[in-house]
């Protein structure tokens, strides 16, 4: 981490690259104020949660978004940081280039510390072209055809096109929803291919061309678990009333929302989800996240380091 700087002149200032496709914009901004510095280049920020949420409240909600299956997660999205101490110093983080460094991923780590070292001021996020259309596919029908399909189609080649495949859930629906950002002539193809797909596997193919990338909200709860089990896991979870589950199907990503309750209302709907899979994602090496719960507790030689590493950034 660079030493903290009380010159606002090294810092990250707000910047618009269309070259590089690289832009600077407050923790605070939204969909909109990127789509205003992006749009007339025809770029975009593919991995958004909530159009009006704040950047830092998507980020801090989640570490993946649908688009995540194209892109890669946030920490590999954002470039670099205006950070803010405790002590209320700040300290620029990163670069505006993809790697800069070797060695410890610190920036990394304070992307998914919550607000225990500090805030962010400002991001430097890595854009992506806007290829004129944006368009969703959704696949309906029988479960068991769709939980069939979702393989052969991440297996297929044009997975590597799609921004997202996602499994949408709650209850007993299912819908199988593909996102897509291309140039005006491909959308047919697009359209043809899964129109076979759909037919093959006897499943009902919608398309709606010219909408904006879904944006689901963000999420109360996310789980990451192996692709191979998310399925399962989506059929435990989706059996909780009135949850709505988002599955990243080449991620192996779950986001889990809730009705809208008083703050200790859902934590305590959250940590019964929690308690009831935590112990067997663990066993698979998969982890679980929500921005109503404090995160897991350390081990001691974690809590060794984070305690110096805590200490040290509170020194004025």
């Amino acid at each position: 981490m660079n030493a903290p700087l009380t010159d606002a002149s090294r810092w990250f200032q707000p910047f618009y690259d269309a070259i590089d496709g690289v832009v600077c914009l407050p923790a605070d901004a939204t969909g909109a104020d990127i789509r205003a510095q992006a749009g007339p280049h025809h770029q975009r920020f593919p991995l958004l949660l909530d159009d009006e949420a704040p950047l830092r409240e998507q980020l801090a909600a989640a570490t993946f978004a649908p688009a995540s299956s194209r892109f890669g997660p946030y920490c590999d999205n954002v470039l670099g940081m205006n950070w803010r101490l405790p002590n209320g110093h700040v300290v620029r983080i990163g670069e505006r280039v993809v790697k800069t460094t070797t060695g410890y991923d610190l920036f990394r780590f304070l992307l998914h510390s919550g607000d225990r070292f500090g805030s962010p001021v400002d991001y430097v996020l890595r854009l992506r072209p806007d290829c004129a259309v944006s368009g969703l596919l959704h696949l309906t029908g029988d479960a068991v055809a769709l939980q069939r399909a979702i393989p052969e189609l991440l297996q297929s080649s044009w997975m590597l096109w799609y921004d997202s495949i996602d499994l949408l859930a709650a209850g007993a629906s299912r819908q199988l929803r593909i996102a897509v950002n291309c140039p005006a002539d491909e959308w047919p193809l697009f359209e043809s291919f899964l129109k076979t797909f759909a037919a093959t596997h006897t499943l009902r193919l919608q398309s709606e061309r010219d909408v904006p990338a879904p944006t689901d909200g963000c999420p109360d709860l996310v789980f990451k678990t192996a692709p191979e089990q998310l399925l399962a896991l989506v059929d435990e979870v989706s059996r909780t009333p009135e949850a709505r589950c988002v599955a990243f199907c080449y991620c192996g990503v779950l986001h889990v929302s809730l009705p809208a309750a008083a703050p200790h209302v859902t934590a305590v709907r959250v940590q019964a989800l929690v308690s009831q899979h935590a112990d067997r994602l663990h066993a698979i090496g998969g982890d679980w996240h929500s921005r109503h719960l404090p995160p897991l507790k350390p081990s001691a030689t974690e809590a060794a380091w984070i305690a110096t590493l805590e200490q040290e950034s509170q020194r004025s």
